[in-house]
């Protein structure tokens, strides 16, 4: 049942680039290589890969702090959401069941694709996520599924995972010389810079 909500709540994706220098040129076609996040009541919710059975992928942190490579491109208005915060939270519970770190794939279940169920659970009335978000991935999934012959076997190897500690919503360099259960651990992918090797 839907309780009614004093106010709306502001819906935001932020949007970061995850390779600056080829999203500056593929942002003119409408591709790039993007991770996504999705603000609502002053906390941003998004998606990652970690190996832990049954355990979620999704985590929360501070609005436009996603960690690096992560470098903040820019922020998209969606609209607004009715639910209160009781009510956003239990969406939010429900897509965190949905969504377990070991279910993470770069071309068919990624960051950008929970933020997509995301904004859609928050605001059925039509707030989208522009498509440029994961439109490589998209052309990604259908190369690979129609013609694997265009995706390179080393695809999937050519990611690599970037940890850091959640600790009270807060993500850091999982660097902290305190107890190591204090936090989460969280990885987002990123797509390995040859010039970093």
């Amino acid at each position: 049942r839907r309780m009614a909500s004093a106010s709306a709540a502001s819906v935001r994706v932020h949007v970061y680039d995850l390779n600056t220098d080829l999203n500056d040129y593929g942002i003119y076609v409408g591709v790039g290589i993007f991770h996504t996040g999705c603000e609502v009541y002053g906390r941003e919710y998004a998606f990652g890969y970690h190996d832990e059975d049954n355990e979620t992928g999704v985590f929360d942190l501070e609005p436009r702090a996603a960690p690096a490579p992560a470098v903040f491109r820019e922020t998209i208005e969606i609209g607004e959401t009715k639910y209160s915060v009781e009510e956003c939270a239990r969406v939010i519970g429900r897509l965190k069941r949905a969504f377990p770190g070991p279910s993470y794939d770069l071309l068919k279940r990624n960051c950008n694709t929970f933020t997509e169920a995301l904004v859609e659970a928050l605001c059925p009335e039509g707030g989208k996520v522009p498509g440029y978000v994961n439109r490589l991935a998209h052309i990604g999934r259908f190369a690979n599924d129609y013609a694997p012959c265009f995706v390179p076997a080393s695809i999937r190897g050519a990611i690599t995972t970037v940890p850091g500690k959640l600790t009270n919503g807060e993500v850091g360099d999982g660097e902290d010389a305190g107890d190591e259960d204090a936090g989460e651990d969280v990885q987002l992918l990123a797509p390995v810079d040859p010039r970093m090797e």
